[in-house]
């Protein structure tokens, strides 16, 4: 495993579709992306009984960007693949009980950081029918304390 160094920081970005209503093995042939993750109402995660279950079916793509390449340029890949789908998106969340939003991770090893989105990229992201949601991961316990 490689160590960061204190001031290093990571960004994932995904885009995630939920709800009961999902036919999660239909979406890949809809928007042409292959899923990173599929999860069915119900399934534990990952398969593991010791694990907990899926509450809703769930559909995720993660943006194939570096870990360190700042959301707003990832949020920028991701919506240059997705913008020529927004008829289709959109389509697959007007069904009803689906939601969709980019998921995002966020972790720093110094325990410190944020985030900056433009004001465009904000509209972008809206006119495509997504929410943002975002997760803060403390630095990993090193046993120091």
């Amino acid at each position: 495993m490689v160590k960061l160094s204190d001031d290093e920081k990571w960004y994932r970005v995904s885009l995630r579709l939920m709800g009961d209503g999902l036919l999660v093995d239909n979406i890949e042939e809809k928007l042409g992306l292959v899923p990173s993750n599929i999860g069915k109402k119900g399934q534990h995660y990952q398969d593991n009984p010791k694990r907990g279950k899926y509450e809703t079916n769930v559909w995720v793509w993660s943006c194939p960007e570096e870990s360190d390449v700042p959301f707003e340029m990832q949020i920028t890949s991701l919506l240059s693949i997705l913008e020529p789908k927004k008829g289709i998106l959109k389509e697959i969340m007007s069904m009803p009980d689906i939601e969709g939003e980019l998921f995002l991770g966020f972790g720093s090893m110094n325990g410190q950081g944020g985030a900056y989105f433009s004001n465009e990229l904000l509209k972008r992201v809206a006119e495509c029918g997504l929410s943002m949601d975002m997760d803060l991961y403390p630095p990993p316990n090193d046993g120091k304390d």
